[in-house]
């Protein structure tokens, strides 16, 4: 079972975490660099965005924006 708050699996043996690190040995890839380079957007991209992969209205994403102070939704 999966914990959110602690970021665990619980088994029948206990608790287990699983680090990046044991990803990368357990699939053999390679782990360099930066995850991802987040680029700024303006507000109205945001909520285009909201509207068109989360497929709320423009009402709530709208909302969403404000709530948030601008683009970090």
């Amino acid at each position: 079972m999966w914990d959110k708050e602690t970021s665990c699996f619980h088994l029948l043996v206990g608790e287990v975490t699983i680090a990046l690190n044991d990803v990368a040995f357990l699939l053999h890839l390679p782990i360099t660099g930066v995850f991802h380079n987040f680029e700024t957007l303006h507000v109205d991209e945001v909520v285009l965005l909201l509207i068109k992969l989360l497929e709320v209205s423009a009402d709530e994403a709208n909302a969403e924006t404000v709530q948030f102070h601008g683009t970090y939704v």
